[in-house]
């Protein structure tokens, strides 16, 4: 099972991210020249791929801009779900209802509590990565201006 999800692809280009990583968007080009060196590569970008690229949004950032009370009245509609859905999962359907969600939450079995603490945690540090993103998009944004 492949973690990429493809944004876009041609013969020669495959512009995708991976599920798991919201730090990069990644472009493989086949057939065109690269230059590497310590710690560099360098490839040119054909430009129909460029101009595509130019108009992908990028990741989603709403979380970014999320207060602490957003944060724990999401958190909290989504450990009711859960939890409400594991307790009516049939007893077959149980260890799949209880274990989806747990990188966010830990396991649909755990306490309410302990759901809403793990989710709370994971959220936080997803709004601070996309802060982070946020500022060094900004950051490059006034370098652009200064040229």
């Amino acid at each position: 099972m492949s973690t990429r999800s493809t944004i876009a692809h041609g013969p020669n280009f495959h512009l995708y991210h991976e599920m798991l990583d919201d730090s990069y968007v990644y472009l493989e080009l086949e057939g065109v020249h690269f230059e590497a060196g310590y710690n560099r590569v360098m490839v040119p970008i054909p430009i129909h791929v460029w101009e595509f690229i130019r108009t992908y949004s990028g990741i989603d950032l709403t979380w970014a801009e999320k207060t602490d009370e957003q944060i724990e009245q999401h958190v909290e509609s989504e450990v009711d779900g859960r939890i409400e859905r594991f307790e009516g999962a049939d007893d077959d359907r149980k260890g799949l209802t209880k274990i989806l969600g747990s990188m966010v939450y830990g396991t649909a079995d755990k306490s309410r509590e302990s759901q809403i603490s793990e989710g709370i945690r994971y959220f936080e540090k997803v709004r601070e990565h996309q802060k982070q993103i946020n500022q060094a998009s900004r950051e490059l944004e006034v370098v652009a201006e200064k040229n």
